[in-house]
């Protein structure tokens, strides 16, 4: 572009458009030191006039004409030097960087100044310099030994704990190296040796773990102590961090109890079964658990735990053995007797029956001592599921051609798509044409995984009360890229329609079901109709949703439509894997609701979905309420996302942002802790499958430490995990559209 051409002055008032929106103020002085007119940057001018005074306040440019440290630092600007400091105003802190200003004769005729806010920087340093004091306390009032070494073995840290365990004192022991003062003499070798193989390799088989090992203390002293290491990189080098407990009591109490478990242990290991044995307060409250070691290598350390309170129990079962248990306190009941899985790691399950008996009982009746045996039944129950695994396995197998040709189909329309919206040469038409095609495509590929997810391993029906209409609507904008333009989609929704009680993902998901095998019911022209409506029941005071979608295509022969809602039959050839109305028939029934489908060969087909009503509050009623809410403001809103996927975490970062929220992003659970325990975020976006814990672990931590209304949206791809049932809990499923997560988030932090 050359001097003089008009678009130069437009493009540089841009710039400062954008410096005037930027937090910093930028100015000039002549070579008197006077405040030249013309500066730019308009935020960060006005806070600091705030800072000033609430009332009048002066322009920024009178502060700094008026400041004294301003001052000097034109003057030394002036002479030639330039000079950077810091501002205080109220309570916030600015950067000031001034500078002689030269002119085309290197004569300088000025200077020129840019004020930034530090604020944030200084305060994070006061809350850093406040945590290290807080560190330093917890480990100095510590019960365990903390010592700290250098790569030489030197002592650095020393704490109360160690103190009293040695008897070497901190001044004594600071400077000393380990191997003068609590290592056994033949030990050093080894100390020695695995400390050059660390330093060398950066492996060391102790580190990192709980150990058991002899110590001495300052007198020679030897006992057993438990011992961790762990490396701790810093900006000084390299540091190991110990942390010592004395387990000389614990160990003879081991021993006595150990010679009485070894004969019990001989009859358990014999049938696979472990024994445990539980005393318990009038209040049933375990005041006393003793559990075989056959017990604890079976599940855990939940063997400790009485049935319903184990952790590992799987989900599905919790209820079941919590009402068994339950059932020896309310009902008098002698006999505990359940089966029940247990995850006992790596992804594994096992099966177990629990039988326990009650030998002794409370004035008030309930149980004081309860002993069972808890024996391993996995292998019976793999024998049962033999049968059944393979047959599903061989189903499975027969639509895996069909559901792998549809899904290379999706994947080769987003490649090609997506080739031909990064050419160069591509118009705006054109990319936006391919643009609209990928989002057909993946809302086919959303169509298709789902079915096979519900297939491989249904999801239970996580009820709330659902706006009927909403969802088709959402559902026909979803799926109208995917429709021909020669097909016409008419909407015909009731006004008033009750809310109903089901699952929202996957009443989506069956209309969507519906839509697409109307779509591909229609050759050529045709229309789509898309309706909701009440009805009445045959039984009193109830009333029903009807959900219809009916299409002009081709219809159905009587011999295809009495085969059209079992799994696997299909009509459509290899474009087909007889899914869709097999996943809408099964979610219909899971909700309470009946399935109803008419087709008239050559004239068209119309599948009715008919679901109890929630009964209260109508659509009309609800939505009027939603509306005179008052809008959401977003800037006010603190966002915590937890996303690991490198590809993902950063578009919902932008995409929130720009959305005006703010946001902090991580792709870790410890780290999304940390985040919100100095930050407090309004609202948590988790994905459910972090790195160090689960999304509803990470929620649970949070909610338990500042409130149980915390709202929390979980993301994820898996359709096994369940929601929890908390207030202010959403799910949404991957892949999901960006205005979807905005709409959560709006209507989590609504109120």
């Amino acid at each position: 572009m050359m001097p003089g051409d008009p678009r130069s002055k437009k493009i540089f008032r841009l710039d400062l458009e954008t410096i005037e929106m930027m937090p910093l103020v930028i100015w000039e002085t002549d070579s008197s030191g006077r405040v030249l007119p013309g500066a730019a940057g308009g935020g960060l001018r006005k806070t600091l006039s705030q800072e000033v005074s609430e009332e009048n306040a002066p322009d920024f440019l009178g502060v700094i004409d008026t400041n004294s440290d301003a001052k000097q630092a034109t003057a030394r600007a002036l002479a030639g030097q330039r000079s950077i400091f810091e501002l205080k105003l109220g309570t916030s802190v600015f950067g000031i960087t001034m500078a002689p200003r030269v002119g085309e004769d290197g004569v300088i005729s000025g200077s020129f100044g840019i004020a930034i806010d530090v604020t944030t920087e200084r305060r994070a340093q006061e809350a850093l310099n406040v945590r290290d004091e807080q560190l330093r306390l917890l480990v100095d009032t510590a019960l365990d030994a903390v010592v700290t070494c250098d790569v030489e073995s030197q002592i650095v840290v020393w704490n109360a704990g160690a103190e009293r365990i040695f008897g070497w004192s901190r001044e004594e022991a600071v400077g000393l190296r380990l191997t003068d003062t609590i290592i056994p003499a033949e030990f050093v070798e080894a100390h020695t040796a695995g400390m050059a193989r660390f330093i060398a390799s950066g492996e060391g088989p102790v580190l990192g773990k709980r150990i058991e090992i002899e110590a001495q203390d300052r007198n020679g002293r030897r006992f057993p102590v438990e011992l961790s290491i762990n490396p701790i990189p810093t900006s000084a080098g390299l540091s190991f961090s110990a942390f010592i407990r004395e387990i000389s009591d614990r160990r003879a109490a081991e021993q006595a109890i150990r010679e009485g478990e070894e004969r019990l242990g001989l009859a358990l290991r014999a049938i696979n079964a472990g024994a445990w044995d539980f005393t318990l307060d009038e209040h049933a409250m375990v005041v006393n658990a003793s559990v075989s070691e056959r017990m604890k290598s079976l599940i855990g350390e939940d063997a400790v735990s009485t049935p319903p309170d184990r952790l590992s129990v799987h989900g599905e079962d919790r209820s079941t053995v919590k009402g068994k248990w339950n059932a020896l306190f309310s009902d008098g009941i002698d006999q505990f007797v359940a089966e029940y899985r247990v995850d006992v790691g790596a992804g594994r399950e096992c099966w177990y029956r629990d039988r326990g008996q009650v030998f002794e009982r409370w004035d008030n009746g309930s149980p004081r001592r309860i002993a069972g045996v808890l024996t391993d039944i996995s292998r019976e129950r793999e024998l049962e599921e033999t049968l059944l695994a393979a047959q599903k396995i061989e189903v499975l197998g027969a639509v895996a051609g069909g559901f792998a040709h549809d899904l290379n189909n999706v994947l080769s329309a987003i490649q090609g798509h997506a080739s031909l919206a990064a050419l160069p040469s591509s118009p705006a038409t054109k990319i936006q044409e391919s643009l609209d095609v990928i989002q057909t495509a993946v809302t086919r590929g959303r169509a298709l995984t789902q079915n096979m997810m519900m297939l491989g391993r249904p999801t239970k029906i996580r009820r709330a009360s659902v706006d009927v209409d909403r969802v088709c609507r959402e559902t026909v904008a979803l799926v109208r890229p995917a429709v021909a333009k020669s097909v016409t989609i008419e909407e015909v929704y009731e006004p008033g329609m009750p809310r109903v009680l089901t699952d929202s993902n996957q009443l989506q998901q069956a209309i969507l079901n519906l839509l697409v095998n109307a779509r591909d019911a229609i050759e050529g022209e045709g229309r789509i109709r898309v309706a909701s409506s009440r009805q009445s029941d045959t039984e009193p005071n109830s009333l029903m949703v009807e959900i219809s979608v009916k299409d002009d295509g081709k219809g159905m022969p009587r011999e295809v439509l009495a085969n059209s809602t079992e799994a696997f039959f299909s009509t459509k050839g290899r474009r087909g894997n007889g899914l869709g109305l097999a996943m809408v028939r099964s979610f219909v029934e899971d909700s309470g609701g009946e399935l109803d489908i008419e087709s008239v060969e050559g004239q068209g087909t119309e599948v009715r979905m008919i679901l109890p009503a929630e009964t209260g509050i109508a659509t009309t009623d609800r939505s009027a309420r939603e509306d005179d809410l008052n809008p959401v403001d977003r800037n006010s809103i603190r966002v915590l996302l937890a996303e690991d996927h490198p590809l993902l975490r950063p578009m919902l970062l932008e995409a929130m942002s720009v959305a005006g929220f703010q946001v902090r992003a991580t792709a870790s659970a410890e780290e999304a802790l940390a985040i919100d325990e100095d930050w407090e975020a309004t609202i948590l976006v988790l994905d459910v499958n972090l790195p160090g814990a689960t999304g509803d672990k990470i929620a649970a931590s949070i909610r338990d430490r500042r409130s149980q209304d915390v709202p929390v949206i979980f993301i994820t791809g898996n359709n096994e995990f369940e929601v929890p049932d908390w207030p202010k809990v959403e799910l949404l499923r991957k892949p999901f559209g960006l205005a979807d997560l905005m709409a959560a988030i709006d209507r989590r932090t609504r109120g």
